[in-house]
């Protein structure tokens, strides 16, 4: 084997066109795989860091509905107590007023009862004088008349 200078032209020719590819291709490319790795890695723990954001933020949004739903609950409750006291508050108010007419209804009748029960022995009166004077034949007044005697027979009792 010899050694001429086409080998010594071959061997720098090798050499520059490493140096040249070096600087021009291989230095660029690796370059550009080092910054996607860099963007990539960069993504991936900005999409990890947006990911716990997303499930601390579903979190809040979970307890802000539940606090939501339980604020509603209790207001729901509150309204249903409120109107369940006011509706009951009504229903004693009515039937207080109720229990007032019934009252007086009661004295009135009462006062009625006992006008009729007054009219009644008057009339008894009248009767017994008017059954003496057929008996006998001329009108009398009727001696020794018992009220307490009329009302024990007609009511059953004393004077109602």
């Amino acid at each position: 084997m010899e050694f001429n200078g086409t080998f010594l032209a071959t061997i720098i020719t090798f050499v520059v066109f490493v140096f040249v590819m070096n600087k021009v291709l291989y230095t660029p490319i690796l370059e550009i795989m080092e910054k996607r790795k860099t963007f990539i890695n960069s993504n991936y723990s900005d999409a990890k860091t947006n990911d716990e954001k997303s499930a601390i933020l579903e979190n809040e949004h979970q307890s802000k509905l539940n606090e939501a739903r339980e604020n509603a609950r209790a207001k729901y409750l509150k309204s249903v107590d409120e109107f369940k006291s006011h509706k009951t508050d009504e229903i004693n108010a009515v039937q207080n007023e109720v229990r007032e007419v019934l009252k007086n209804a009661n004295e009135e009748l009462k006062h009625l009862s006992d006008s009729v029960k007054d009219e009644l022995k008057g009339r008894m009166t009248d009767l017994a004088s008017d059954i003496v004077e057929k008996v006998i034949g001329y009108r009398s007044e009727v001696q020794g008349f018992d009220n307490d005697k009329v009302s024990s027979v007609l009511w059953g009792g004393g004077d109602k």
